[in-house]
């Protein structure tokens, strides 16, 4: 069963997304969310992705760094925020993120480099999630888990007194007893990019796929 048991129904209420985009890019080099993949930005990926989810646009906010990320994320009607600090670690995102996106029952996070994660596998996710569990949901494949994560508002305050580079990694480590999985389709949704080479690796796949 692809779908984690929950009773939680995806409104489009519910639900507040956010999109971290102001990571430094150290290990690539350069802007990886702004190179070019398969003749887009990289960034543009998840964008999209998001609003193929379904995701009101209204419910969606990108903090961002670059200045060109954020008017990216502008096309889509995507809320904005920026990060003056990103030097300070994920958990700054994490926060600013929070402040923006306003209340909410769960927060969905996304990081903005993963440009195969699909808008059905961020639908899933939203509806299977169990709204007022407290419980954290994390795409899986086959044991592995990675992003989206999504946290029950039971979590804000905790969440908002990150620090540093963890993310909500902590938080899942302070509450093994609340996360569930949920299985994504394919193990690419949730490769990332940190390298040059990481890039290509996807840009190959992305390629098989059309030759099938």
């Amino acid at each position: 069963m692809r779908h984690a048991k929950g009773e939680g129904l995806w409104n489009g209420k519910a639900f507040k997304v956010i999109i971290m985009a102001a990571g430094m890019s150290r290990r690539f080099g350069g802007n990886k969310l702004l190179t070019g993949f398969h003749g887009r930005p990289l960034a543009d990926w998840i964008f999209k992705a998001v609003e193929a989810a379904g995701c009101e646009p209204g419910d969606v906010t990108v903090v961002w760094h670059d200045p060109s990320v954020a008017v990216l994320s502008e096309v889509y009607g995507y809320n904005t925020c920026y990060n003056a600090a990103p030097e300070e670690g994920q958990s700054v995102s994490v926060r600013l993120g929070i402040e923006a996106a306003g209340a909410a029952r769960a927060y969905l996070f996304l990081t903005a480099d993963q440009p195969l994660l699909s808008g059905q596998t961020i639908a899933g996710m939203l509806s299977a999630f169990p709204l007022g569990k407290g419980k954290i949901m994390m795409a899986s494949w086959q044991g592995k888990v990675g992003n989206p994560v999504i946290f029950d508002a039971w979590f804000k305050s905790e969440l908002l007194e990150l620090t540093g580079d963890t993310g909500g990694r902590r938080i899942i480590k302070l509450h093994p007893e609340a996360a569930v999985r949920y299985e994504v389709e394919f193990a690419e949704e949730l490769m990332d990019v940190d390298h040059v080479q990481d890039l290509e690796r996807l840009s190959e796949i992305l390629s098989s796929y059309s030759d099938l």
